[in-house]
């Protein structure tokens, strides 16, 4: 729904901007096109993330999430550098009164698109909690950003109609500033999901925390959490007394096992190793 919506967004916004001639409302055309890849992108993800583990993808597939993550970095700093060079000519010529004045239509489109942004906003925010998704909880960041693009937008066709022909061209730089300043970001998340960056202390203080509660485990000597899209996959080692047999380290593993995945959320899968302890 929300790839349909933004589509149809682009269009609209697209051909009211050409007509208005309203540069600023041309921008936020783009954001909608930006949002459409972006959803259609987290859409073939997350199919492809919930597939289950095969001999080939022991791990599973969650990480295309963060792959699809970086097509959408992509994508939009490039769009951003494109349109940023456009506004800053314009902006120039705006500001010696060259400009045409966007027409007043384009204000009324500058104020569906803040509706239709600020509605797709919660409505992804809510999705992307619910599953826990780190592609649709960015996508939802998007909208929430490009909420308050629009009504600048609005602000500059308003402005421009008053006199102020160097405002419209003016949002538009700054809409695209913020583009690659979240684009940047995206890359960033996207390359630390891919790369297995280093999971919050918080996260494997809890997580030994909980195995350490487990009777006849007497230290957690490794934490390692792989965070797989929704997901989490923990391989850790845990000490037990030397003298316990096999079938008891195994039993005591087993419950180190359930006893996280009852406790946390998102935890695709726990492997415990044993190693004895010696006093």
């Amino acid at each position: 729904m929300a790839a349909i919506l933004n589509l149809l967004l682009t269009i609209f916004l697209a051909f009211i901007g050409f007509v208005s001639g309203s540069k600023a409302l041309l921008g936020n055309s783009l954001y909608a096109f930006k949002d459409f890849v972006a959803s259609l992108v987290v859409l073939i993800g997350i199919r492809v993330s919930e597939k289950p583990a095969d001999v080939e993808h022991p791990y599973g597939y969650g990480k295309i999430e963060f792959v699809a993550m970086l097509f959408i970095g992509v994508a939009i700093l490039i769009a951003s550098l494109f349109v940023f060079v456009h506004s800053i000519r314009d902006l120039w010529t705006g500001w010696h009164g060259q400009l045409q004045v966007p027409k007043l239509v384009a204000l009324w489109a500058g104020c569906i698109s803040v509706v239709t942004n600020y509605k797709l906003y919660k409505y992804l925010h809510c999705v992307g909690t619910r599953r826990n998704s780190p592609a649709i909880l960015a996508t939802a960041k998007h909208h929430h950003s490009d909420t308050t693009a629009s009504v600048f937008v609005v602000l500059a066709i308003f402005g421009a109609n008053m006199g102020l022909l160097f405002l419209d061209p003016l949002v538009a730089v700054i809409e695209t500033l913020d583009l690659m300043r979240l684009s940047v970001g995206m890359l960033k998340e996207g390359l630390n999901g891919v790369l297995d960056s280093s999971v919050s202390v918080e996260s494997r203080s809890e997580i030994e925390s909980i195995a350490q509660r487990v009777p006849g485990v007497r230290k957690v000597s490794k934490v390692d959490i792989r965070q797989l899209g929704q997901n989490r996959w923990i391989d850790m080692t845990i000490k037990v007394d030397y003298n316990k047999s096999a079938k008891e380290g195994y039993l005591i593993s087993l419950h180190v096992k359930e006893s996280i995945i009852k406790a946390l959320k998102n935890i695709s899968d726990v492997s415990v190793s044993i190693e004895p302890y010696m006093p």
